[in-house]
């Protein structure tokens, strides 16, 4: 945290520091957008949080920046030992499950034998074998293997409730893991994962793949003009639109970074790929988007989109689809470049 004294320092001793104030909201919005839940509060109210803080940084009011960064950081740690404390829980209870498992294993293991011996002992003085006692001692072998059957099925309905609970935490974690937490697309590194993914199974069936690149125009102009909270609303809003048009089970969307989406269309020629984006930038057109304190308004896109080539890797064929996107920004914007 000293670099953050450090800069409030410069902040108060300087009158006009516009570079120092806007890129300390910004750090602020991107804590706020991958922050996670926590003991005190939800994902959603801690990231509001972030974004207000920013607005007021940006303002030029940095009086509960530093409490509230602090706390935050304190409740992150909380948060973070806590799972940590319930995971090692979970093992720990796995592991003495077994260990008394295996140690009812022998003693039934040794019962078992002492029962063996008596039969053998009778089988070899036949004189004096004696089915009653015959009869009990094959009676309480079955009832140490029933018992020992039973001891087993509920030992494993109790491992497997903690190893599916386990699961569900995992996976849990590993959606939020690819998540954006914004708009609940996919993230980067989900996409960068599809990317190699939808590559090898191209050369391995040879299917079509296109991706599309989709770039939000003038996004800063709407930041600047309503606010963060209006961005906000417009990243939501074109992440809710492409899902709407690329819908397939097996089309992939994911928000690159900033004002940047990335699709990913398997099974799909460049002319049907062309033709679904030129659905979704006709749909943003006609949207209306709410924000916040003002008029609905309306943003354009420009997409750029390619098809994957013979033997083209991940960084060839993204960089190509986004050199067509800047062409599409550079030909005057609301527009696709293929």
């Amino acid at each position: 945290m000293e670099w953050l004294r450090a800069l409030l320092r410069r902040l108060d001793d300087e009158t006009d520091t516009p570079y120092e104030r806007e890129l300390l909201a910004g750090v602020l919005r991107v804590l706020g957008e991958y922050a996670f839940e926590t003991h005190r509060r939800r994902a959603q109210a801690t990231r509001e949080a972030f974004l207000r803080l920013s607005e007021q940084v940006y303002a030029g009011e940095y009086g509960g920046l530093f409490p509230f960064l602090q706390e935050q950081r304190q409740d992150e740690q909380q948060f973070v030992q806590g799972q940590l404390n319930d995971l090692r829980d979970l093992t720990w209870n796995l592991l003495s499950a077994l260990a008394q498992m295996t140690q009812q294993e022998s003693q039934d293991d040794a019962a078992l034998q002492q029962q063996v011996r008596h039969i053998n002992l009778q089988v070899q003085n036949p004189e004096s074998l004696d089915v009653q006692s015959l009869r009990q001692t094959l009676q309480s072998i079955t009832e140490i293997l029933t018992q020992r059957e039973q001891r087993h099925r509920q030992t494993l309905r109790q491992l497997e409730s903690q190893v599916n609970h386990l699961m569900r935490e995992l996976d849990q974690a590993r959606r939020e893991s690819t998540t954006d937490p914004l708009t609940g697309l996919y993230n980067r590194r989900a996409f960068e994962e599809c990317l190699q993914h939808t590559i090898g199974l191209n050369r391995l069936f040879g299917y079509p793949a296109t991706m599309m690149l989709i770039d939000i125009d003038h996004f800063k102009q709407v930041n600047d003009t309503y606010g963060h909270a209006a961005g906000d609303a417009v990243l939501k809003a074109v992440a809710e639109q492409i899902v709407r048009v690329c819908k397939r089970r097996s089309d992939f969307a994911a928000r690159y970074g900033g004002e940047e989406f990335a699709v990913i269309l398997r099974e799909t020629t460049l002319r049907e790929a062309q033709r679904i984006a030129q659905q979704l930038a006709e749909h943003l057109r006609r949207h209306d988007i709410p924000i916040p304190d003002a008029e609905p308004i309306r943003v354009t896109v420009s997409i750029g989109v390619s098809e994957l080539a013979d033997r083209e890797g991940a960084d060839e064929w993204f960089r190509r689809t986004d050199a067509l996107l800047y062409q599409a920004k550079q030909a005057g914007r609301d527009r696709i470049a293929a």
